[in-house]
């Protein structure tokens, strides 16, 4: 009767091999309108929900959020998860009493012996007194993981967000690259004709030469950035190197604050990392509280029941208690508070790190700002010369060589403003990152 009350409550074994159907299923395209309904669903702390739109180009956030749905590492760290709610669930657990039994067959001896036997059930105290203990042990490692958890999906978010950025401003550049190319090449025909009359020199030509070769390795390089990115955005939603997700123009402002002092202040409010690490300290805490309570006598309760030869019975109650002699927990009691010294050492560091990301960033963005005002102050009067010469030169006034220079200059300072846009754009998103909250007030 125990046993056909007690195995309706067992758990059954199922197998779960690696099936190869299943396994190409994980590395299909995923469908967009699950996509879609899981973006407008998204619950995390620091991303919201966006609208998928697969009909049209994706921006940098909705690609963020794309990446957090489908990127492989993540679905694979989420599982950690599964495995933190499992030990809480363990550890509310009650022990289960143990059960001893002994029966001895009598082959000889006087008569009117009859064959004895021994019962004992015992219950282990010891887990009663430490459960609420290893409840919070288990609740805060639990806490530390969903905030782990919720940190790299952060990461990836904002990581898809700067290769987004990247592709964005690198095709920008490519297009007028390719321009100045273009030009190169046409002032190398005119000088290669200048030169067939006599208005040229070698010298001259050579430059031409030098200058067009380097226009071409500028737009091929831009262009082989572009597909390394274009890659590594793949890569990062777990897409086949084959797929193209269209990406939309991006138009990154700066971020308003640059006051490093503030910006680390929010930081260490609003990283997940951060109270990921407090509250792996804080289950630390608890562990070393536990590790003192055993140190204690641990008491272990029973009840016995003896049926001797002479065929008469005895029960009674067994109490069975730890001497603390010699062990006395002392070496876990040890372990940790060293775990616990470790633990804050960590979190030390890493608030020190965040500070250090967060100086260098701010110290970048200043940096690019200085360069990039003069020089988008500076491009609107060279556009304006730009186009005077270019109608000069078609009525005649000024020489096609001359207004070619002053284009291929145009367009090199256009090609230089397009690198730091893209850098104040990439930076940006590092620093949102470095702060750990898409607002950096």
């Amino acid at each position: 009767m125990a046993a056909g009350f007690l195995l309706p409550g067992c758990a059954t074994y199922q197998i779960k091999p690696l099936d190869d159907a299943e396994l190409h299923r994980e590395l299909a395209v995923p469908d967009p309108a699950m996509l879609t309904q899981a973006a407008a669903k998204l619950d995390h702390p620091r991303l919201r929900p966006v609208f998928l739109d697969f009909s049209k180009p994706l921006t940098d956030e909705a690609i963020g959020i794309l990446a957090v749905l489908v990127n492989p590492d993540l679905k694979a760290f989420r599982a950690r998860e599964g495995v933190a709610e499992a030990q809480v669930f363990n550890a509310g657990l009650l022990p289960d009493p143990k059960l001893f039994g002994r029966f001895d067959w009598v082959f000889s001896g006087p008569a009117g012996l009859v064959s004895p036997y021994t019962a004992t059930i015992q219950w282990d105290l010891a887990k009663l007194a430490t459960r609420s203990t290893d409840v919070r042990i288990a609740d805060e490692h639990a806490q530390q993981v969903r905030l782990d958890v919720a940190w790299q999906e952060w990461l990836v978010a904002n990581q898809a967000r700067l290769l987004t950025r990247r592709w964005v401003y690198l095709s920008r550049q490519e297009t007028v690259a390719a321009e100045a190319a273009q030009v190169s090449g046409h002032l190398l025909d005119l000088t290669k004709q200048n030169l067939a009359v006599g208005d040229a020199t070698l010298a001259e030509l050579g430059i031409r030469e030098a200058a067009f070769l380097d226009a071409q390795d500028r737009t091929l390089a831009l262009a082989r950035q572009i597909a390394k990115t274009r890659q590594d955005i793949n890569r990062l939603l777990g897409l086949p190197p084959d797929h193209v997700v269209p990406i939309a123009e991006v138009d990154a402002e700066p971020p308003r604050s640059l006051d490093a002092t503030r910006l680390f202040a929010s930081a260490e409010r609003q990283r997940l990392d951060l109270q990921a690490l407090k509250a792996g300290y804080a289950s630390q805490e608890a562990a070393v509280y536990r590790a003192i309570l055993g140190q204690y006598p641990a008491f272990t309760l029973g009840l016995n029941d003896y049926h001797y030869y002479s065929d008469y019975n005895t029960g009674g109650p067994t109490v069975s208690v730890d001497l603390p002699l010699f062990n006395r927990n002392r070496g876990t009691i040890a372990i940790a508070e060293a775990t616990r010294e470790q633990l804050h050492r960590e979190y030390v560091a890493r608030l020190n790190q965040t500070r250090a990301d967060i100086g260098t960033v701010v110290t970048d963005l200043t940096r690019i700002a200085l360069e990039r005002t003069p020089l988008a102050r500076e491009l609107p009067e060279l556009t304006r010369a730009e186009r005077l010469l270019r109608e000069a030169a078609a009525a005649g006034d000024v020489t096609l060589v001359n207004y070619e220079t002053v284009r291929a200059n145009y367009l090199d300072k256009r090609l230089k403003l397009l690198a730091l846009e893209q850098a104040a754009a990439e930076q940006a998103v590092a620093l949102q990152l470095a702060v750990g909250s898409p607002s950096l007030l």
